[in-house]
């Protein structure tokens, strides 16, 4: 009894001391990772990195991957005693029954999972007559008042893409940086330092560069990052709990968008968008937004918008007429299930234009999308919002439904005089989509070819 409780205590030990080490080392190469994306500044890999790992130590998957290297080593244990009862025929039959048949599981498994999600086809043809060949963007801004924009990611060493986007058609870019905040309810802000913008000035400076060779203009749109998800809280709850932190989560996020606006000036970026889906804090606060909107007035010229929430949000924003456009995050729901019919998605659009039209009648300011985007995923159109998920991991690849829902909003809103151009979610740097996948990305993928045939006017 006691030599069974020795030998069940030693296993106990030795599983924390396994777990324990491969956790550490996790933690290691997170920070090792972010210090290089930092261009190994400390302060500010210090403090995402905090940020980092108070997400990461409330994760399950962490926990999970932790069990990994003491489950190997319980499996070469295993092998090995197979071999010390039985020799070689104990390893052989060891290594087939303990690795080759649970891998080859895995892998037929997954072979007839991945026929299922490739098993849709796709009747387009891609049209390489609407591509533009010319040096530089054709300017069809100048013709119809539209803004032909998408967000991109991961340009750096991959400034190639953006000749790639003027040939479909792209007129604008959306860069995106990412303000940190760790809880919903309290003003723990990442602010900008001297050195933090020095950096992001040289990076934005490349980018537009490159831009300018092909005449493509830019909208410079930060969106905060929250760390902890706490009860699905997201920044469209961001909410102090007292005065005093709702002052100092202005006072801070005031630094951090005056920042990103003295950068826009300083760059001369064509449009800046001073918020994103901060629904909250604009019920809450409008007084403290419009004391904001001036201080940016102070520092950049460009144009202005907002990145409003489709759900109710835009049609609640009070300073609209302070802005250039109205911006919209335009994630509207176009079915009620997988499978929709074009003349379905089109119907639906109808109605979320009434509203929209209302709003822009009212303040009397164009529309702009500064995003929409769909997944090349079966369901897309119930939920565009919905985010990457283990469902991507088994759901089936749908780009003829993406492609729909790109088809349905061309023949549609896009057409309203008022309707000033959008902002598409998204584009992952070169090479990153071969189109077999049910991100948000086009890259790769028949809507690409859809969106560069739409945006063309034949002059």
């Amino acid at each position: 009894m006691i030599k069974n409780i020795k030998i069940k205590a030693s296993a106990i030990k030795r599983f924390l001391w396994f777990y324990s080490i491969t956790v550490f080392a996790v933690l290691v190469l997170i920070l090792l990772l972010i210090l290089y994306r930092n261009d190994y500044d400390i302060a500010d890999t210090i403090t995402f990195f905090k940020d980092i790992v108070a997400n990461i130590l409330t994760s399950p998957i962490l926990y999970i991957i932790a069990i990994i290297p003491y489950l190997l080593f319980l499996l070469i244990k295993s092998l090995i005693k197979n071999y010390k009862q039985y020799k070689i025929i104990g390893l052989l039959k060891g290594l087939f029954f303990k690795i080759v048949v649970p891998i080859a599981i895995l892998f037929i498994g997954n072979k007839a999972l991945q026929s299922y999600r490739l098993s849709e086809v796709v009747n387009y043809t891609w049209d390489a007559n609407i591509e533009n060949n010319l040096a530089e963007v054709n300017d069809y801004y100048t013709i119809d008042n539209k803004q032909r924009g998408i967000h991109v990611f991961h340009m750096n060493g991959n400034l190639e893409d953006i000749e790639l986007l003027k040939t479909n058609n792209f007129e604008w870019i959306t860069i995106t940086p990412f303000i940190g905040q760790s809880h919903y309810n309290k003003p723990t802000l990442r602010l900008i330092s001297n050195e933090s913008y020095t950096r992001r000035l040289a990076y934005y400076k490349k980018i537009q560069q490159e831009c300018d060779k092909f005449g493509i203009k830019i909208m410079l749109k930060p969106h905060i990052w929250l760390s902890e998800m706490e009860d699905g809280k997201w920044r469209s709850d961001i909410e102090m709990e007292t005065e005093k932190e709702w002052n100092v989560w202005f006072e801070n996020y005031s630094q951090v968008i005056l920042k990103y606006a003295e950068l826009a000036q300083e760059l001369k970026l064509e449009q800046f968008c001073i918020g994103t889906e901060l629904e909250t804090t604009v019920y809450i606060k409008p007084k403290k937004w419009n004391v904001l909107i001036q201080q940016i007035k102070t520092i950049y010229t460009g144009k202005l918008t907002y990145a409003a929430n489709w759900y109710h949000e835009y049609e609640k924003v009070p300073f609209w007429d302070q802005l250039d456009y109205i911006g919209i995050q335009a994630y509207f729901p176009l079915s009620a299930s997988g499978n929709p019919t074009l003349e379905e998605l089109e119907s639906n659009w109808k109605k979320h234009i009434e509203a929209i039209a209302l709003v822009h009648k009212k303040f009397n300011k164009p529309v702009l999308f500064t995003e929409l985007g769909y997944k090349s995923i079966e369901g897309t159109s119930e939920k565009p919002w919905e985010w990457n998920s283990a469902k991507g991991l088994y759901s089936k690849i749908s780009q003829k439904e993406q492609l729909l829902c790109y088809q349905s909003f061309f023949n549609t809103i896009w057409k309203e005089p008022w309707f000033h151009g959008i902002h598409i979610w998204e584009w992952q740097g070169h090479g990153a989509s071969d189109g077999a996948n049910t991100n948000f990305t086009i890259e790769g993928k028949p809507a690409l070819n859809l969106i560069a045939k739409y945006f063309k006017i034949e002059k």
